[in-house]
């Protein structure tokens, strides 16, 4: 494939989506007045309730099951999951919800006149007392309120009173319960893969930690030990973005890669979309991570205090302070720096040369308020903070660059508002988030970097039916960035493949009241046709005004469901990235430098068996990146080009059991195969990537042994980092240090990776209190997993890195 831009797509794509839109629009608009508006979707409404007795011996036990119904065009049942369980030891409430809830009758969810299937979520209320009779009046007030999120088309929230009158007893049960109606749209994205809540803080591994999960999924490469950066399909971590509820965030893990910077305990969902992603996102060639955050509880106050041993304490709080406004609040801080301060002062003159170790915190405060039917407005504060200062009390006598010293610092806070607003055919929404990043980096006196940004981040969305198969979303998305930037140290390189030379040269620069201003515009049609092809035609413009620099990027998605258990889909599209600010700053980089550029192509399959709670996918991938940022041939002036290129491909292959499936196990499996690639200049051979990874295998199972008991175990099979070998040193008499003698770059790899973890809890309840009791070992069998080499002063002796050695962590949490 050439280096090039391939001229022929974006045209091709952006005619494909105004001639399709328009002829669905036309055809549709014959079988309807003109004068009528879109049809918007409805809800399914409950029409014949089943009650359920309390199971045998928990008669007086109040409970309540969170189910999953997905509700057919006919308005029966299909299926039904539990979303949230009765608790611990009381499963059996499960099964009898379940139970009852796969006899529902419901009206459909139609959109217009077309009855279509949805998914509704459903509280089943047992209030421990016999039901045996329920009689017909169900009272409820229905709001449809369409999802910006990916899988939704509606919402719908209902407050219902079931009336029943057991023989012998005039006494009147009432079930309330609060349902959202899901009615699913054709894909914006070519995969994206859900992790929900129910399983997200319950994987071995994670310390109960939900954004940890991540790392388990296809497509996900293993970073080093302490890195935490997301490594998607062979992509640099810079190339993938994460975003909590539309908002973009500069790292998913504290120092470390232990612990997630947001609450596990006030997350809904995770949506993970590895390539192909939709033109509501720009500005990366890698994947999309969103973290959607889920309102705060209306039905009391609740709580909780986790302790996890030796690394970590968080506390939250959530409640309602009228029927319309909720808030939640939470904080996190480690204390493994006081746990190793304790050891050190134990070992005496045997302990290591350091005085301290990563010190974190987080906070998180939510609050919804729905002032109308019409809107919704929820505000988030948030932030996280990492510190680490090392003093080497006996630095090498060879390493003239340390002195001694290092010092890293980051933070980053962010104020943010969504606003919703539902009007008929049309639904606006708008998020405004506002903050701050800083980041202080030092290195002895020989590396200093400092930099502050303020980024503000405006996104407008309108989502309008204009026919019954034709869905169309126009939105507006805009970073505004001032920033400042002091560095003083060796000169920049290229950020991936290059080995550092030492070298004596020293350059310093600062960056003040500079403004990065990067506007940008998307539509987006999904349009349904023949009743089995979905597709998602868009297109995104984004401004760079630091390099004054227009993209145009053209993207499609198509999925054919060939039954209902069984669907085809693929993607295409273009996609584009801007340098970093120091690659195009005056006097160290160049102004000149262009975006980058990437080509997804996808395809792909799933089977879903519901009723064995069971899903498989396969999906083959390609990546061809091209004007990659590299520098220049020693570093002289302009200093970066963007002659570079890059290709990945790959397949990845996953199976998943559903914790709400009929088995006492649930998890996943995935196994990805893929390669990366990078060429540094015309002519100059391909080599791998920095963080290519063959082979990357992954087996996560837990087993709800009953009782309150959980048990499950993590293995992943990974193969090793690509990395630079040395072969020998030449002496500098000047400065009395060795530099080394480099052979091809990443032509020597890592060995395996490969880990077990495991994660056993005991949860009790006692009345409205939960008490959960878990310990989670990491790196049971204590492997090594050498992540490089180091090397003594003359580089005449090496020995392997380890990575994490085992990593036992022992909590407790009390919930009310």
């Amino acid at each position: 494939m050439s280096g090039r831009r391939p001229g022929w797509l974006a045209p091709a794509l952006l005619i494909a989506l105004v001639v399709t839109s328009a002829n669905a629009a036309r055809v549709t608009a014959q079988d309807a007045p003109a004068e009528d508006a879109p049809a918007r979707p409805s809800p399914p409404r409950l029409t014949q309730f089943v009650p359920s007795d309390p199971p045998e011996g928990l008669e007086d036990r109040d409970a309540a099951v969170l189910l999953e119904i997905t509700v057919a065009a006919d308005g029966t049942v299909s299926d039904v999951r539990v979303v949230e369980s009765a608790g611990e030891g009381l499963e059996a409430f499960d099964e009898r919800a379940i139970t009852a809830a796969r006899a529902f009758v419901f009206e459909p969810a139609r959109i217009g006149e077309r009855a279509v299937g949805a998914r509704i979520r459903y509280r089943y209320v047992f209030e421990g007392r016999v039901v045996e009779e329920a009689e017909a009046e169900t009272e409820a007030e229905t709001e449809v309120e369409p999802e910006a999120e990916a899988e939704a088309e509606a919402e719908a929230e209902a407050e219902a009173e079931t009336e029943a009158e057991p023989e012998g007893d005039s006494t009147t049960d009432e079930a309330v319960f609060r349902a959202r109606a899901e009615v699913e749209p054709a894909p914006r994205d070519a995969v994206r893969r859900v992790l929900r809540r129910e399983v997200l803080t319950r994987m071995p591994g994670t310390r109960g930690d939900a954004l940890r999960v991540v790392e388990l999924l296809p497509g996900v490469g293993r970073p080093a030990f302490g890195g935490g950066v997301l490594l998607v399909r062979g992509s640099a971590p810079g190339d993938s973005q994460v975003f909590l509820d539309g908002n973009p965030v500069p790292l998913l893990y504290h120092f470390g890669g232990l612990t997630s910077f947001f609450n596990s305990q006030l997350l809904s969902r995770i949506e993970f979309v590895p390539g192909n992603f939709s033109v509501r996102y720009g500005r990366k060639i890698g994947g999309i991570l969103e973290v959607d955050p889920r309102d705060p509880r209306f039905d009391g106050f609740h709580g909780f205090i986790d302790l996890s041993g030796g690394i970590d304490a968080s506390i939250m709080l959530e409640g309602p302070i009228n029927e319309d406004f909720a808030f939640a609040l939470a904080f996190r801080r480690s204390y493994i720096d006081a746990v190793l301060a304790l050891a050190q002062d134990s070992l005496g003159d045997d302990a290591p040369d350091f005085l301290t170790a990563p010190v974190y915190y987080d906070y998180q405060a939510l609050a919804t308020w729905t002032p109308t039917d019409a809107d919704r407005i929820r505000l988030a504060i948030y932030g996280s903070s990492d510190e680490l200062r090392l003093l080497l009390a006996n630095p090498s006598d060879g390493d003239f660059a340390v002195r001694g010293n290092l010092g890293i610092s980051t933070q980053f806070h962010r104020i943010q508002i969504g606003w919703r607003h539902v009007e008929g055919w049309l639904e606006q929404d708008v998020q405004v988030g506002f903050g701050v990043n800083l980041l202080e980096l030092g290195v002895g006196d020989a590396f200093q970097l400092e930099g502050e940004f303020l980024p503000l981040n405006i996104r407008s969305e309108w989502r309008m039916q204009l026919a019954e198969n034709v869905r169309t979303i126009v939105g507006l998305d805009m970073q505004i960035t001032p920033l400042s930037l002091l560095f003083r140290g060796p000169p920049i390189g290229q950020s991936e493949g290059m080995p550092a030379m030492p070298t004596d040269e020293r350059v310093a620069f600062s960056v003040d009241d500079v403004v990065g201003y990067r506007p940008a515009a998307y539509v987006e049609s999904d349009v349904t046709l023949f009743e089995r092809l979905d597709l998602v035609l868009g297109v995104r413009a984004d401004w760079y005004r630091e390099i004054e620099e227009l993209t145009v990027d053209p993207r499609m998605t198509a999925r054919v469901r060939l039954t209902d258990q069984v669907s085809l889909r693929t993607g295409v599209g273009l996609f584009s990235q801007p340098p970093e600010f120091q690659e195009t700053a005056e006097g160290i980089g160049n102004p000149e430098l262009e975006p980058i550029h990437a080509l997804h192509v996808g395809l792909g399959g799933d089977l879903r068996l519901p009723e064995h709670g069971m899903s498989f996918s396969l999906d083959g991938f390609y990546k061809h990146i091209w004007d990659r940022v590299v520098s220049t041939p020693r570093g002289v002036a302009p200093f970066f080009t963007n002659d570079g290129l890059g290709r990945i491909y790959g397949l990845e292959v996953a199976a998943r059991m559903e914790p709400d499936g009929p088995y006492p196990l649930f998890g996943f499996l995935s196994y990805t195969l893929s390669r990366s690639e990078r060429q540094d200049g015309a002519g100059q051979e391909w080599r791998l990537f920095d963080f290519d990874q063959t082979h990357i295998f992954t087996l996560a199972l837990v087993w709800r042994i009953g009782q309150g008991w959980e048990l499950g175990g993590t293995f992943r099979l990974v193969s090793g980092n690509p990395y630079t070998p040395i072969s020998g040193a030449i002496q500098d008499v000047r400065t009395n240090t060795y530099r080394p003698i480099y052979g091809a770059v990443n032509s020597d790899r890592n060995p395996f990776f490969h880990r077990l973890d495991v994660r056993l809890q005991k949860l009790w309840r006692i009345g409205d209190v939960s008490l959960t009791f878990y310990i989670d070992v990491q790196n049971v069998y204590n492997s090594t997993n050498p992540e490089g080499r180091i090397y003594n002063y003359d580089y005449s002796e090496s020995r392997d890195l380890p990575g994490l050695p085992i990593l036992p962590s022992i909590g407790i949490r009390g919930e009310l």
